[in-house]
């Protein structure tokens, strides 16, 4: 269907939050895989904590290698693993003194199950990600959220000629007294040459609750803002794809502004990714 081969050779591979990736409402058929490996960068000199915008005297960066990897186990049953593996550090602007910290982030596994695959496209999942994270407190860097996510989420999206559209709301549940909160995104693609798709993709993420761990957590990564507590963000931006082999090898880019921050560093994302179906 090339609806759904125009969604999957344009997934974005990009931010902490792995933004929006598996939670489309199409499903890989039986057997069938799709695999993308790529990198993210976030580069920044100023953080938004508890609703102020802080300079942190530093260069600071955030860069995300990703594997990211579809399997159909059935028609309709589709699971997902995410294996990002960061590098983040900074070098002080007045000093020239670095510190640098390299692990695994947030490893997350998931099940995608198709309800409804006609016209319209409906598809119910669950996404855990695992507290896999390294951290060094004494200078502020950790590779992700101290702490284990349960997300459930439905997706509904439909797709005709040369456009397709889908959107998406889930509910993260955080261990290790982290604050839940609730995600929606959305992406509207369309196939602008024969093998070039752009997207305008969007997210917004907000807490639902005030837990103790953003009072308690280590004010040394206040300065990095290195996946604090409470996090929001409205994302959006654009994605474009080229595919070299039809339904099988491509490339992916996008650049991702974000809006209405809080403990967040005040940056967007560039990205790119390489993918292959089989």
């Amino acid at each position: 269907m090339i609806m759904k081969r125009v969604f999957i050779s344009a997934i974005p591979l990009l931010l902490c939050c792995q933004f929006l990736q598996a939670q489309s409402p199409w499903t890989n058929q039986k057997n069938h895989a799709f695999v993308q490996v790529g990198t993210s960068g976030i580069f920044y000199n100023f953080v938004r904590y508890n609703g102020n915008e802080l300079d942190t005297k530093n260069s600071n960066y955030d860069i995300t290698t990703q594997v990211y990897a579809e399997y159909g186990i059935t028609d309709k049953l589709e699971a997902t693993v995410i294996l990002p593996y960061k590098f983040i550090g900074y070098k002080n602007i007045t000093t020239n003194v670095s510190q640098s910290l390299a692990g695994f982030g947030n490893i997350s596994l998931g099940l995608k199950y198709a309800i409804a695959t006609k016209k319209i496209k409906l598809s119910t999942g669950l996404l855990y990600t695992t507290n896999s994270v390294k951290k060094d407190a004494s200078i502020g860097l950790r590779t992700g959220f101290e702490a284990a996510t349960f997300l459930p989420y439905i997706t509904v999206g439909s797709g005709k000629n040369k456009w397709y559209y889908f959107a998406n709301v889930g509910y993260g549940f955080m261990t290790n007294n982290y604050s839940d909160y609730v995600k929606i995104g959305g992406e509207v693609g369309y196939n602008i040459f024969k093998k070039v798709n752009l997207a305008v993709v969007a997210e917004l993420r907000t807490p639902t609750s005030k837990e103790s761990f953003f009072t308690t957590d280590n004010a040394s990564y206040i300065a990095t803002a290195n996946y604090l507590d409470r996090q929001q963000y409205f994302a959006s931006g654009l994605k474009l794809s080229y595919e070299f082999t039809k339904d099988k090898i491509g490339i992916t880019a996008s650049v991702i502004g974000a809006f209405a921050l809080d403990n967040i560093p005040s940056a967007g994302s560039n990205n790119v990714g390489f993918y292959y179906k089989f």
